[in-house]
């Protein structure tokens, strides 16, 4: 290839990544320091418009992907944390995964998380409240060419960023469905609890729900959706308040946590509605033998973790194919549960 060649796609590599010609010379040539943001847009450019070369490696030293997750004691989060530092172990010789925690009534604090680092980061993995301060804070870090992950619960509107989780509409249209099969035909109400409408996820459980119950016309009567934040004092006595009203209640779908507040109305008041909830757990699997709980929808967060960390590296260029991994939505009675 001639020298004129060689400059010509030097070019066009500096055009496309957005940065001078002396900045992919540093990263082509390796010399000098180039920070990782640009490193990756060079490399990126330099695959896409196809320059014969052999390219250098887009990694320098560890990864740093940072995970702002909600403080939340649910088996959800539990599971999905323990999942997300198993990988950081099988992969310690690759990336550091920096776990940091907000509280779920001080969003303050997840702007801070996100918009703050301490150090630079090659890769975020968040669980975010959906609210215009929140998708702002993540446009600005896709902004910089930093990779987001939403993991569990997707955002409206922002562009850029990566959902890894279940369709949370489908489950919320799953639950409907069944429940409208097993108890619709008779009438009656149906108690709709959820966690914090300040989630996409729980949005779209509740308007999958609501929707294929909508769409079927189904005679259930919905109280709902009563907002619980996955408190079981709460929860419980939202299910009290709905059993004082007037008609049966003959169905409870809780698009979250707060079992232990269901299960110890339900047993105070002596009722037995037909009841879907989320995540399989041993507490579930115990309710499940029990006979109060129907059935329970998870989300696969051992699924969702994996597929985080492997979008990620992909997204560094450390993996040359995306990730195939898809996390599941599973359903699980009791007939499913191991002996």
């Amino acid at each position: 290839m001639s020298s004129d060649s060689r400059r010509k796609g030097l070019v066009e590599v500096a055009t496309l990544a957005g940065v001078s010609l002396s900045t992919v010379d540093r990263v082509l040539n390796e010399r000098g320091s180039v920070s990782d943001v640009k490193r990756r847009k060079v490399l990126q450019a330099a695959k896409a418009v196809g320059l014969r070369r052999l390219l250098p490696s887009p990694v320098h030293g560890l990864l740093r992907f940072d995970v702002c997750m909600v403080d939340s004691p649910t088996d959800h989060f539990r599971r999905l944390t323990r999942a997300l530092l198993q990988q950081a172990e099988l992969l310690k010789s690759r990336l550091i995964l920096h776990r940091q925690v907000w509280h779920e009534k001080a969003p303050e604090q997840l702007i801070s998380l996100i918009s703050q680092p301490r150090t630079a980061r090659q890769g975020l993995i968040v669980v975010a409240h959906d609210t215009p301060a929140i998708r702002a804070a993540l446009q600005a870090q896709i902004s910089q060419g930093v990779p987001v992950v939403l993991i569990t619960t997707n955002l409206s509107g922002l562009d850029g960023a990566t959902y890894i989780g279940i369709d949370n509409q489908v489950a919320g249209r799953s639950a409907g469905r069944l429940l409208d099969q097993w108890v619709g035909r008779t009438g009656g109400r149906v108690l709709l609890v959820t966690n914090s409408l300040l989630f996409h996820a729980h949005q779209q459980r509740v308007a999958g729900f609501m929707d294929v119950l909508r769409e079927r016309e189904s005679t259930l009567v919905v109280s709902g959706p009563v907002e619980c934040y996955d408190d079981d004092s709460q929860t419980c006595r939202a299910v009290h308040n709905a059993l004082n009203e007037a008609g049966e209640l003959v169905a409870i779908y809780n698009t979250g946590s707060g079992s232990v507040g269901i299960r110890q109305a339900l047993l105070e008041r002596g009722s037995q509605p037909a009841w879907v909830t989320h995540e399989a757990s041993q507490q579930h699997a115990d309710l499940l033998r029990e006979g109060l709980l129907s059935l329970v929808l998870d989300q696969d967060p051992e699924g969702q973790a994996n597929a985080a960390i492997q979008h990620l590296l992909y997204a560094n260029g450390d993996l040359e194919t995306p990730a195939q991994l898809v996390p599941q939505l599973r359903i699980v009675i009791d007939e499913t549960l191991p002996n």
